[in-house]
């Protein structure tokens, strides 16, 4: 095993770059005492699981992927931290049976489950919780650390169990192949390797010219030097100190027609159905109206929206990160119309996209990627001295063939990420069975639960106007 070159051997999993990214935070967030860098999905079922079934496909997942139940190992500098497997381990079902049918008691468990303090070294990075209902349904939920996975994983996992539990151990495919691009002095060629630590991104953006990345970079550089600005959040001035609890979960679902809707007049305002800038207006606009402290002309609204790297139709790799993101701006006075803010919003990602802004970020990524104590300096000051207006995430459409979970129709998916205080809230949307559900995540002792309400709904009164 190499760590200079992050090598993975048969009991290891090395991280790549964005991995590392995820686990400077993670520390960062452990060290002023919050749970960690965690997101979770939920799984509402129509009926009943049968434990002993899902227990079965869990120990198939494990077999296939061990990185399920490993443990952290972090020298420190520049080495490499991996994910030692630990053989002997098996993932455990955690089975509980709520008093109540409705959404509250399921949320309940959630945002506990979002306090509770995750270690590398002493826990498993990926957990599992089955809630019984009363009322003869079950729900479902992942737990998870971002280190091990970026938020659209966890749909691959759940696939990954349905065809485990169906398939069997016998049909465990070989997860660690990659084709990697590599330039020698002879030009562009193709080697066959074993997927290592940062071989996923490094085959990505091997994939462009290296002047190309450079000068992404440097433009990434160039779009860091400005004068310092407070982007408007929802957290009030005078908390000035982190605040990491209670946590508080609040959902809202746009019907089948509404999202369509919504679809179709996203298509109209950008020739595509991709909802995300109308959303990422609506929620600036939602925190403009009732941030704590008054915006002007010149208050900044401001986010980083990650990317999925997977090509169409491919799911690899699932337990690691493959994302990169770009950052989003607009000032106050230019979020006054709803649709003139969302085809604002769309040219600034499309420019964002046409500048490589994304390749930019993933070359940063790998520079930074060994230097953890500088990175966490710096995503330390970041968050503290100019916090973002709310962590943001558009998944998409879910990935196709999750109707069904273990032999049961599923009804709703949800996808959560982290809250922190400030900015205080978090949002994420997804697109299921023609709905799209959104998912605010939110410290409660810095936005009460009427405000994130009230967010919500102001957000979704731009969505479905007419």
């Amino acid at each position: 095993m190499h760590s200079s070159t992050g090598t993975t051997s048969s009991d290891c999993q090395h991280l790549n770059a964005a991995d590392r990214l995820m686990l400077v935070a993670h520390k960062g967030m452990r060290g002023i005492d919050h749970a960690g860098f965690l997101s979770q999905t939920h799984v509402w079922l129509r009926g009943r699981l049968d434990p002993a079934c899902l227990k079965l496909a869990l120990a198939r997942l494990h077999t296939a992927y061990p990185v399920v139940t490993a443990r952290l190992e972090d020298p420190g500098g520049r080495a490499v931290p991996c994910w030692r497997h630990r053989p002997g381990a098996r993932p455990v079902l955690h089975e509980s049976t709520l008093l109540a049918a409705d959404d509250a008691p399921v949320l309940h468990t959630a945002e506990r489950l979002f306090e509770k303090p995750l270690d590398h070294d002493r826990d498993d990075p990926l957990t599992f919780h089955l809630l019984h209902l009363p009322d003869g349904r079950d729900v479902f939920l992942l737990r998870f650390s971002h280190v091990l996975m970026d938020g659209k994983a966890p749909e691959y996992v759940l696939k990954e169990i349905n065809r485990l539990l169906q398939e069997g151990e016998s049909e465990v495919r070989d997860p660690h192949r990659c084709e990697l691009r590599a330039k020698d002095a002879d030009g562009l060629h193709t080697v066959g390797c074993a997927v290592t630590a940062g071989d996923e991104m490094q085959a990505h953006l091997l994939r462009f010219d290296r002047k190309r990345r450079v000068r992404a970079a440097l433009r990434v550089v160039r779009s860091h030097i400005r004068w310092p600005q407070r982007p408007a959040n929802m957290t009030p001035r005078e908390l000035d100190e982190w605040l990491v609890r209670p946590y508080g979960i609040a959902l809202r679902q746009l019907t089948v027609e509404q999202t369509d809707a919504l679809l179709e007049r996203a298509k109209g305002l950008f020739g595509f159905a991709n909802p995300t800038p109308l959303i990422l207006a609506a929620a600036f606009r939602a925190v403009a109206r009732h941030a704590p402290l008054a915006t002007n002309s010149r208050t900044i609204f401001q986010t980083d929206l990650p990317l999925n790297l997977r090509p169409p139709g491919r799911m690899e790799p699932i337990f690691r990160n493959f994302m990169s993101f770009i950052q989003i701006r607009a000032r106050a006075d230019e979020l006054n119309s709803f649709e003139a803010a969302a085809r604002l919003l769309n040219t600034r990602m499309r420019d964002q996209l046409r500048s490589a802004i994304d390749l930019g970020n993933l070359q940063m990524m790998h520079l930074m990627a060994p230097h953890a104590r500088l990175l966490h300096r710096h995503i330390l000051t970041q968050m503290k001295n100019q916090p973002f207006t709310l962590g943001f995430g558009f998944l998409g459409p879910a990935t196709a063939g999750l109707e069904q979970f273990c032999g049961q129709e599923v009804d709703r998916l949800y996808s959560l990420n982290s809250a922190i205080s400030p900015p205080g809230t978090t949002l994420q949307a997804i697109q299921f069975r023609g709905r799209l559900n959104l998912m605010l995540t939110f410290i409660e002792s810095a936005v009460p639960r009427p405000t994130a309400d009230l967010l919500l709904d102001r957000v979704m009164e731009d969505l479905i106007q007419a």
